[in-house]
Parts: structure tokens; sequence; C-alpha cells
């Protein structure tokens, strides 16, 4: 087998199970969470009142719900964030109602989520615009690398199957070259002398013409005789 089939074929397998592994990943960060449960909203991280501050370690790779009473206003605020680590309101998401079905936690509301994009320590702190005291809470969900992972190797097992087949294909189509014997014997003729090429003449002999025991490479058949 020539070798750009062989590549093929190790790099197929290889794609194809580091496929697998990561759909698996995937799958087993994903969950079995229903959707009536109030945990597909996320797994509840911190729940306390206003004015209050939460301070704990955040990942890039979570995403991190805020559910607060209904019928309140809260303000949200990511100290020493910074514009990479805030608050996003749901206005600013579009997606308000999100979780007016399927997640859906009774006597709260769902305003938007603490984006994080580098993993870390950070306080949060919660304020009531009306000066009031309003239940809040912080839901984890960590779904986004289940997610990343099924994607990533849905593709890897596909760039899998695409080389196995290419490989494949090329074992199949190429062959080997054939082996020139250069010991062969030749019948030329010049000029009505015919002469017997034996072999090939020897690298680095003195003319060109002899071997390397010294018999030259040629002979007339008349010088024969």
């Amino acid at each position: 087998m020539r070798l750009a089939p062989k590549i093929a074929l190790v790099l197929g397998a290889v794609f194809l199970l580091v496929g697998i592994a990561g759909m698996a990943f995937g799958g087993s960060e994903l969950g079995d969470v229903p959707p009536e449960s109030e945990d597909w909203s996320g797994t509840l991280k911190w729940e306390g009142e206003t004015p209050s501050g939460y301070y704990g370690h955040f990942e890039w790779t979570a995403i991190y719900n805020v559910w607060v009473e209904e019928g309140t206003e809260v303000s949200v605020e990511v100290v020493d964030g910074g514009a990479d680590n805030r608050f996003i309101t749901c206005e600013e998401l579009d997606d308000c109602g999100i979780f007016d079905v399927d997640g859906d936690i009774p006597g709260f509301q769902y305003i938007g989520e603490i984006w994080i994009d580098d993993s870390g320590w950070y306080e949060i702190r919660f304020t009531d615009d009306k000066q009031g005291s309003s239940g809040v809470m912080i839901r984890e969900d960590p779904s986004v690398m289940g997610i990343l992972g099924a994607i990533g190797g849905a593709g890897f097992c596909c760039g899998g199957v695409f080389l196995l087949a290419l490989g494949a294909t090329l074992s199949f189509t190429m062959q080997d070259k054939p082996k020139y014997d250069s010991q062969g014997h030749h019948l030329v003729e010049n000029d009505g002398t015919r002469v017997i090429l034996s072999e090939a003449p020897t690298r680095g002999s003195k003319d060109g013409v002899e071997q390397g025991d010294g018999a030259k490479w040629w002979v007339k058949e008349s010088e024969k005789e």
C-alpha cells in the first residue's frame, strides 16, 4: 500500500475516535434535566435578598442566569468586572420569555445573565431600585461545554469518515510502481553489426564501459568467433 492511503486511513481512524469521545462528553454534560424542572434554567448557585452581594468563582464555560421576585426591579453589577465580565439584561439578549414555560420558577422572573469572559473570583452586587428587599437567585447552567463538545465531536466524526473513505479509495486506485530489472539483456543492431548487452556497466569504472571485474560489458558477435 502506498504512503498516502495509509496516512488518510490512520488520520481518519484518529478523527473518528476523537469525535466519538467528544460527543459522549457533550452528552454527559447536557444531562437529562426535563423541561418542566426548575433546574432547566440551571442549578441554584446562590440565593439571597437585596441589598446584598455574592462573592464566588465563575467559569467562562457556564451561563449564570439571574432571577428576581416577580414585580421587582433589581440592578445587578459585576464589581470590577470590566467590559468583558458584566451583567447583560434579557432585553439586550432578546430572550426575556425563554423560561416562561420550560424551566419556569413560580414567584420569580428571569431578568438576564452574568456574562463571564475570564474565569475567576468576582463579587456580584444586587440592589433593589425601589430601596426595598427582593429575593434574587443565581442559577448556573454548564451546558455550554456540552453543546460545544457535541458539535465538535460531530465535526470530527464527519472528518474521520471522509478520511477513511478517501484512504480506502486511494488504496484501490493507487498501485506500487513495478521494480526495474537492471540486469536484463538487450539486443542492439547498428549498421549490420549485432551487439549483445549482457548487463549495465558498474558505476565508478574508469572508462565507463568496464565492470568491476574488468570484463567488457559488450561483445561483438564477430569478435566472439
